[in-house]
């Protein structure tokens, strides 16, 4: 997150802040996407066990074992 001492040095250069922001919450696994500081979505995210990444989970990223149990995930960009 930005500082409000940060902020407030960016506003008075002119310069303008991304219009979206994530915030990941590791320890419960979420995130939320803001859009000029509104929350527009919340979604689940999920550790890629490939490339360890934290990516917005996707269910077709699982691999399956015999019994239908959940083996691994990989994110889009590692399948």
């Amino acid at each position: 997150m930005v500082r409000l001492s940060q902020r407030w040095q960016v506003e008075a250069t002119g310069l303008k802040m991304s219009d979206y922001m994530e915030i990941l919450y590791p320890q419960s696994m979420t995130a939320k996407l803001l859009q000029n500081g509104e929350v527009i979505a919340e979604y689940k995210i999920e550790q890629c066990d490939s490339c360890e990444k934290l990516k917005k989970l996707d269910k077709f990223g699982y691999t399956k074992g015999q019994g239908r149990e959940k083996l691994i995930w990989l994110c889009g960009d590692c399948r």
